[in-house]
């Protein structure tokens, strides 16, 4: 469940030091208790690259970089920051994204709802996706963008 603490830098539009659906207060056991799939909320941004380490176990991790937002539909708090962790098939989509793209930036967006599922914790989670995780190259857009407007400035 996210914090008090946390809602209010989220609404105040701070950043968090970093995301995870635990973090945004995500509460997947939800679809257990409802015995149905229950819509969780959405993550979307723009990620321009990762970093793997090593956590105290001995067990690798990898964190995302750019900028994140998660939306908790059933408190409705936004949830931003520049770092952010998410389970595994969802992050390796937008790291394979990444790497095939050249290193460029990827943009995406997806909702998150968790499913009953018969394995141990008894729940999945499962993604619609929004925006296509794809290669952005934003900063050739603002190039051309500034091009134009100085065309247009010495009309």
């Amino acid at each position: 469940m996210a914090t008090k603490k946390d809602k209010e830098k989220s609404d105040e539009g701070n950043l968090v030091p970093q995301l995870t659906f635990k973090k945004a207060g995500f509460d997947p056991k939800e679809c257990i208790r409802q015995n149905k799939n229950v819509y969780l909320g959405a993550v979307f941004g723009e990620m321009v690259g990762f970093k793997t380490k090593e956590a105290k176990s001995g067990d690798t991790y990898t964190i995302l970089i750019g900028q994140f937002r998660i939306v908790n539909a059933a408190e409705k708090a936004n949830f931003e920051s520049e770092k952010m962790i998410l389970p595994g098939s969802i992050q390796e989509t937008l790291e394979a994204t990444f790497s095939s793209g050249g290193g460029k930036p990827v943009v995406f967006g997806y909702d998150i709802f968790a499913a009953p599922s018969d394995n141990t914790i008894g729940y999945q989670y499962a993604v619609k996706t929004i925006i296509k995780s794809a290669a952005s190259d934003r900063l050739e857009e603002i190039a051309k963008d500034i091009d134009a407007r100085r065309k247009e400035a010495k009309s």
